[in-house]
């Protein structure tokens, strides 16, 4: 699947001059990828990040946009419409990089302007490697399962469709996107079958296993996971370095929220 690159910036020179920059770069490095959508408009790119959520996109957007809404607020609302997007910013302003852990964004890259050849090259090439590796890692797990007896029922599970497990009371529960199911089990036993598939879990605090992979927030200041369908998950503190150390290998960005 191509990557659809997303640009907006509010001054019309630097937006054309972004999106030759990136098409010379895409041609040179053969990459499967396209700008497909430019525009100085932050309405257009929410309407954008609503219709094409099911795509692979790529968004470049200035932070100063100069508008009713910065690149910040937009970026806020681009991940509420299309959570596994890559996020990349544009400034002039280096100062207000910092201003994004506030707004609970999960960022791939800051590109300082005048962004040279060179630097929107290599952001290109980190954004292919990145979601190249994503697909190597779906296709390897693809037909990987685990099997749950709860009650008198028997459920085959997808082990990447697992966000994951929680110790409840008595029982153990299965989080999916679909449902939950019940279950008696240990988690000490629960995380040694898990893992001996590609499928990244982690125990990340004695009540919860994570599926690296579906992490959407860090929030390291609450100690706590925001998973891909808005539950939240405790982290231990003693595990807290472990998982920025995860987060670092999978690239991204690690601070007080991605």
């Amino acid at each position: 699947m191509s990557i659809n690159i997303v640009l907006c910036e509010d001054k019309q020179v630097i937006l054309n001059t972004l999106k030759t920059h990136m098409e010379n770069a895409i041609k040179k490095n053969r990459l499967d990828a396209m700008v497909c959508f430019t525009t100085e408009s932050t309405r257009k790119i929410l309407e954008y990040a609503k219709q094409y959520s099911e795509g692979i996109n790529a968004y470049f957007l200035d932070i100063n946009l100069g508008m009713q809404m910065n690149g910040l607020e937009l970026a806020r609302q681009i991940r509420s419409h299309d959570p596994h997007c890559y996020i990349t910013f544009v400034t002039g302003h280096p100062e207000l990089c910092m201003s994004v852990f506030k707004y609970h964004i999960e960022a791939f890259e800051y590109l300082i302007k005048p962004v040279s050849c060179q630097a929107l090259e290599e952001c290109l090439l980190s954004i292919s490697r990145h979601y190249q590796n994503y697909l190597t890692f779906q296709k390897n797990c693809k037909s990987a399962v685990y099997i749950i007896k709860s009650g008198a029922s028997e459920y085959k599970v997808d082990l990447k469709d697992i966000i994951f497990v929680e110790a409840a009371s008595q029982k153990l529960v299965m989080h999916t996107p679909n449902k939950k199911i019940e279950f008696f089990g240990y988690m000490k036993d629960i995380i040694e079958e898990l893992n001996k598939n590609e499928v990244q879990f982690y125990r990340c605090h004695r009540s919860y296993i994570i599926n690296i992979n579906h992490i959407r927030e860090a929030n390291f200041k609450d100690s706590c996971l925001v998973m891909s369908n808005g539950e939240r998950c405790f982290i231990a503190r003693q595990q807290k370095g472990e998982i920025k150390e995860i987060l670092d290998r999978m690239g991204y960005e690690h601070a007080d929220s991605l």
